[in-house]
């Protein structure tokens, strides 16, 4: 199987807008896609950086881009971001800063971290995440749509203000517990979304509250104007105001079922 038909068998799709009245160099997560070698499949991340931390923009871009290019799917790959923390110093090195912006560098920058890798040959995925950005898996086999998995947090009410990040000065992993890991199965149709946490938080409130979006996100997302006005829609009953990243990756089990899409 060749790079391109795992590509064809995966429709990905990425969304994100920043804060409500800022602008978009003002947006602080990050997000990236990109086809392993072996097995034939893809990676995704999706990294929320904390708005609190210094140059956390920067931070969640190099998060982001070291899973997608990595080759690691467990908890060995936070052992391996030494090269990632030097270049988030080596940017700063560069920047003449005030010294209030300076102190708060020397601090570094924090992230929450999801990473997705879907195994295109196996019909497998396997999720890395550190933090509160989380993956739902939705099944679109049958009439009702269910929840398969929402993974590292199952329901609205665990998501907090004070998860824990990783940090772009700290040496090593993070704590084994914090660090968490899950597997699945995917079949023909199934929907796999990727979020940030407010709009984690948000999707799995809607359905618990008997308002499942799910459909909706299967079958009318598909352009920026459609995300806007999901986040119009959110912002009215009781979406958080935060930077907003949704990926969404719909599974075929082969490249004729992609086209008849």
């Amino acid at each position: 199987m060749n790079h391109a038909t795992a590509a064809n068998e995966c429709d990905i799709k990425a969304f994100c807008c920043p804060k409500s009245g800022n602008s978009a160099e003002e947006y602080e997560d990050a997000w990236a896609q990109r086809q392993t070698r072996t097995p034939a499949g893809i990676r995704v991340a999706v990294v929320d950086g904390a708005t609190e931390s210094s140059f956390a923009k920067l931070w969640a871009a190099l998060l982001a881009q070291s899973y997608v290019r990595s080759e690691l799917a467990g908890a060995e790959f936070f052992a391996r971001l030494q090269p990632a923390r030097r270049l988030w110093r080596q940017r700063l090195a560069g920047r003449p800063l005030p010294w209030f912006a300076s102190e708060k560098a020397e601090q570094g920058a924090f992230a929450a971290f999801l990473g997705v890798q879907i195994d295109a040959h196996n019909n497998r995925w396997t999720a890395l995440a550190v933090g509160d950005c989380c993956l739902m898996q939705v099944d679109d086999v049958g009439k009702r749509m269910r929840v398969l998995k929402a993974f590292p947090l199952e329901k609205s009410s665990q998501f907090t203000m004070s998860p824990y990040l990783i940090g772009s000065r700290s040496n090593g992993e993070p704590p084994h517990e914090r660090i968490q890991i899950s597997k699945g199965s995917l079949r023909d149709g199934d929907m796999l979304l990727l979020a940030t946490d407010a709009v984690a938080a948000w999707l799995l409130k809607q359905h618990e509250n008997g308002r499942p979006l799910w459909k909706w996100l299967y079958r009318k997302l598909g352009t920026p104007e459609s995300f806007a006005a999901m986040v119009a829609y959110g912002r009215k009953h009781g979406l958080r105001n935060d930077d907003f990243t949704l990926v969404r990756v719909i599974h075929h089990d082969s490249p004729v079922a992609a086209k008849e899409r």
